[in-house]
């Protein structure tokens, strides 16, 4: 009797330690709308699917972000924030035909600053 006890007992706090460690792995996530809309604007030409960009697709496809594991988003969070606050993207030969697509000061920080949150919460497993 003691060792179903215990057995039962030690599945339970297996089953709730599992579920705690992967819950945020599996949570979908939602990119702000402000967010949202200067990706739409300035990186989903390449980054979507239905671009023939090859090469930006295999670094990142945004309409599969929430297929990403989550070491993936962390990867590729702290990517995008690099690639913003260096001004490598969007790349000046998508600019010269896409003038719109240009990232303002404004917008630019806040992707950034989105990385940073998005990543930080991401490794807190929220």
């Amino acid at each position: 009797m003691k060792k179903q006890i215990v057995y039962i007992a030690s599945a339970g706090i297996m089953f709730l330690f599992f579920q705690s460690f992967h819950s945020g792995t599996f949570k979908k996530q939602e990119i702000p709308d402000e967010v949202g809309t200067i990706l739409k604007t300035s990186c989903y030409n390449c980054h979507s699917t239905g671009s023939n960009a090859e090469k930006a697709l295999d670094k990142i496809n945004f309409d599969h972000w929430n297929d990403y594991k989550l070491i993936k988003k962390i990867e590729l969070l702290g990517d995008i924030g690099k690639v913003v606050e260096d001004e490598k993207m969007p790349p000046e030969k998508f600019l010269d035909r896409n003038p719109d697509a240009k990232l303002s000061d404004d917008q630019a920080n806040l992707l950034i600053d989105w990385t940073k949150q998005e990543t930080e919460m991401l490794m807190q497993g929220n």
